[in-house]
């Protein structure tokens, strides 16, 4: 365990250079060996932090943010009590906060802990079929699936920028990128075109889907 967070921890300070030691370790050319050397050259050969390993650290992370959240919501709950009591301070704060809303705040702080791993998944499976696609585009020599892990699976280590109050979904979702472009760069060597092309491919994507719908949409009206 204290090596998978050692692991975590490098990758998180150094995802460049983590890319390019996983790319190194693979294009060593393994000597013949005993097999009774085998398993020890086997060990020796990096292939990174898996699936379950980013995602069980991760969700301790999300556990701590939500603990933030939760406790930020209660101090502004108490915080809004205290002023309505207060006829100068009363006028500040919406009639609208109520015990009920805080709630439904707190609900949904301990469901966004809860399906946690269903969204890291998620992130996951997009990303994956997404850097394959480019992958297989721009040609990569070599096994893509498994360097496609690589590369998905170190970005997530981002999710470390949860244990900062307020800011840290903001900036983990801003990092994620980086991290991405990190593997793509590092890892599977890609140009730096090639690894902005494919980290803004889904906003490419979005961006295009809502052209497309204006477009549509207007020729539509027109017709009317």
């Amino acid at each position: 365990m204290n090596q998978i967070i050692r692991e975590y921890l490098i990758t998180f300070l150094h995802p460049f250079k983590t890319h390019e030691v996983l790319r190194e370790s693979r294009a060593l050319t393994k000597p013949l060996v005993l097999a009774s050397e085998l398993k020890e050259q086997e060990i020796q050969y990096k292939t990174g932090l898996s699936f379950i390993e980013v995602m069980s650290i991760s969700w301790v992370m999300a556990i701590i943010n939500g603990i933030y959240s939760i406790g930020m919501i209660y101090f502004g709950y108490v915080t809004g009590m205290f002023m309505s009591e207060s006829d100068t301070l009363s006028s500040l704060i919406s009639n609208n906060i109520s015990l009920e809303y805080q709630k439904i705040l707190i609900s949904w702080s301990i469901l966004q802990v809860i399906i946690f791993p269903i969204t890291l998944w998620f992130y996951a499976k997009v990303w994956t079929v997404i850097i394959r696609f480019f992958g297989s585009l721009f040609e990569f020599e070599g096994n893509l699936e498994e360097v496609t892990a690589q590369v998905v699976n170190h970005s997530i280590v981002t999710n470390l920028f949860l244990v900062i109050p307020i800011f840290g979904e903001m900036i983990r979702h801003f990092c994620s990128i980086i991290y991405l472009f990190a593997g793509l760069r590092s890892n599977m060597s890609f140009s730096i075109l090639q690894s902005l092309i494919t980290v803004c491919s889904p906003l490419i994507i979005f961006v295009l889907f809502i052209v497309l719908g204006i477009i549509y949409f207007t020729s539509l009206f027109a017709m009317l």
